[in-house]
């Protein structure tokens, strides 16, 4: 039986597979330890041999199954097994090791559990209390965690107080505010543990207590005088509004500490806040050459080039981007953006075709797009050159394909080419049926036609698979106000997405229009009124005259449509409505 392994083979194996199982554990995911999907983790852990002294062969087959398991990116199987181990035998190393993976995997309540059992099992281990100290932050169980870190203090006089300050973005003011009365009253113990003072410095500041926190940040400088107690004044200096003060005091500091990259980034990025952008272009390239092959350093010295109007210097930098794997597509995409700024369209199309993947690459395939619907040929030869274009996008990045399909048939359906652009979609929507951006598009792309049938249809597939699809409701219930004599219904569709979506100007609008469509014309004053207020929009304007003028208020009316055309003259909704209702405004340009 497998179970009558020899306890030498186990640890053997166990000892050689923890190996390929730790080469396994890279880039943690947040994962729940139930869950039976295998996920890639985030970030590399800190793995030890697991344990196998006096452990029973089953044990220790299950621990070689985990691992195993890991190998192969199972990780639930791999944290499962370990905490069941870690139950069983009580033995502090298993535990570890459980915390451990659980730790990297940011699986938050299996954590917990595992630096329980350690704690449990080592009660005397300072490195078992701090790690349980900070799982309790995480689960936001304060108190507990700040009686374990007074323990340390007590015991050895050393506690990392960072898993507080690691963690407490997470917690509410309140429970700052909490944590911020525990440490004042062992500062009282410890006035001079730097630990607390830059915890209570940093939560202070989270907390809106700037004053307060510089105090703190001054103590620790006393304290402890270095890069980090320099950066964190420095900060604060900054966040209560003297800029200058905490410029001058990174200046003078980098005289002290000139290889300090942590301080000098930090005046570089202040410098860029405060717009002194030659100054930081300065301090970029002393970082570059500090650290010559760090690749975000070089793009955003680049960057700063090219705003400096160094476009040679910043093409330069770009162009040498290009040739790490990991930064091309970003290169490409500046490079792109650097030739569009000098009307280089053939260079600027060239490189936005090189972004293949990334945050970049939708955004360069826009670009990419409107230049070539640009270009002096006829239409058939333009959109001919897109679909190519687009079609080989989709070839080299197979999961931005419908993303794409989007982007094409939006530029396409700009420029009015509807029937290319319905084409396009359908054919989009055969390789991804009921995809929900496909069929919104394609019923926006649909409204156009006037078809409403086929435009209903898609909409209703979507609130099918999404029946809380505000944005979907919302378009649905306005199309059913405006463009049919389905005002009950279209009522009934924006007041679900007012619920969903109680903030959202756009909601509000239509709302006011089926009131108006019902003849509840004050109603509709008031929800279109509050509309205009938070989101002033050519459509808003549109609708709120024309429901200040049926109630008599024609002067009313007449200023919004005015002071709406002013900001967006080229409003073909505004013109309509002027010229149907107030013909009195026409002006050549109105036509």
């Amino acid at each position: 039986m497998v179970v009558m392994l020899s306890k030498m083979l186990a640890l053997t194996l166990v000892a050689t597979l923890t190996l390929g199982g730790c080469a396994s554990l890279q880039n943690p995911n947040n994962i729940d330890s139930q869950s039976s999907a295998a996920k890639t983790p985030a970030t590399s852990p800190d793995i030890a041999e697991p344990p196998a002294a006096n452990l029973e062969p089953e044990i220790l087959y299950g621990l070689l199954v985990a691992e195993l398991a890991g190998h192969h990116n199972r990780y639930d199987i791999l944290l499962g097994n370990y905490l069941s181990a870690a139950k069983k035998t009580g033995d502090p190393g298993v535990a570890e090791r459980a915390t451990q993976v659980a730790v990297s995997l940011k699986a938050h309540k299996a954590a917990l559990a595992a630096a329980e059992l350690w704690h449990h099992s080592a009660p005397d281990s300072a490195r078992a209390k701090q790690v349980l100290a900070g799982q309790l932050v995480i689960n936001q169980n304060l108190n507990q965690a700040i009686e374990l870190l007074e323990e340390l203090l007590a015991s050895n006089g050393e506690a990392s107080f960072e898993t507080l300050t690691a963690n407490s973005q997470m917690l509410n003011p309140a429970q700052r505010n909490d944590l911020i009365l525990q440490l004042d009253r062992l500062l009282k113990l410890y006035p001079n543990n730097t630990q607390i003072l830059l915890s209570q410095s940093i939560l202070l500041q989270l907390n809106g207590r700037s004053d307060e926190a510089l105090h703190h940040a001054n103590r620790l400088h006393k304290a402890q005088p270095g890069p980090r107690s320099l950066s964190l004044k420095a900060k604060l200096n900054h966040q209560l509004g003297r800029t200058e003060q905490a410029l001058s005091l990174l200046k003078a500091s980098l005289d002290d500490h000139p290889k300090s990259r942590p301080l000098r980034v930090l005046y570089a990025q202040m410098l860029v806040d405060a717009k002194q952008l030659l100054k930081a272009q300065q301090q970029f390239a002393t970082l570059l050459q500090q650290h010559p092959h760090d690749h975000q350093l070089k793009l955003t010295l680049a960057l700063l080039n090219l705003e400096n109007n160094n476009t040679e210097a910043g093409n330069k930098l770009l162009q040498e981007l290009t040739e790490a794997p990991r930064m091309a597509d970003e290169a490409h995409y500046h490079l792109g953006q650097s030739a569009q700024k000098q009307n280089q369209r053939a260079q600027a199309i060239h490189h936005y075709q090189q972004v293949r993947d990334g945050a970049r690459m939708l955004p360069a395939y826009h670009q990419l797009g409107t230049l070539l619907l640009q270009r002096d040929k006829d239409q058939q030869d333009q959109l001919s050159a897109l679909h190519k274009a687009f079609t080989d996008g989709r070839l080299s990045n197979a999961k931005q394909s419908k993303s794409l399909y989007v982007i094409e048939a939006e530029l396409i359906t700009e420029r009015n080419h509807i029937k290319a652009a319905l084409g396009l979609l359908n054919q989009a929507l055969e390789q991804f049926p009921n995809d929900i951006n496909l069929l919104y598009t394609r019923a926006m792309t649909t409204e156009k036609t006037n078809d409403l049938v086929a435009m209903e249809n898609d909409l209703r597939a979507i609130l099918s698979q999404q029946p809380d699809n505000a944005m979907v409701l919302n378009a649905l219930g306005y199309t059913l106000a405006d463009r049919t004599t389905r005002y009950e219904e279209a009522l009934t569709l924006i007041k679900r997405a007012k619920e969903l979506k109680p903030d959202d100007p756009a909601i509000t609008d239509s709302l006011g229009w089926t009131q108006f469509r019902l003849g509840n014309y004050q109603q509709a004053i008031e929800l279109l009124e509050q509309a205009m207020t938070e989101y002033p929009d050519h459509e808003v304007a549109a609708h709120l005259g024309e429901a200040l003028w049926v109630t008599g208020q024609q002067q009313r009316a007449r200023d919004v449509w005015i002071e709406a055309l002013q900001q967006t003259p080229d409003s073909i909704i505004l013109k309509r409505v002027i010229n149907r209702l107030s013909p009195e405004l026409q002006k050549p340009d109105l036509k």
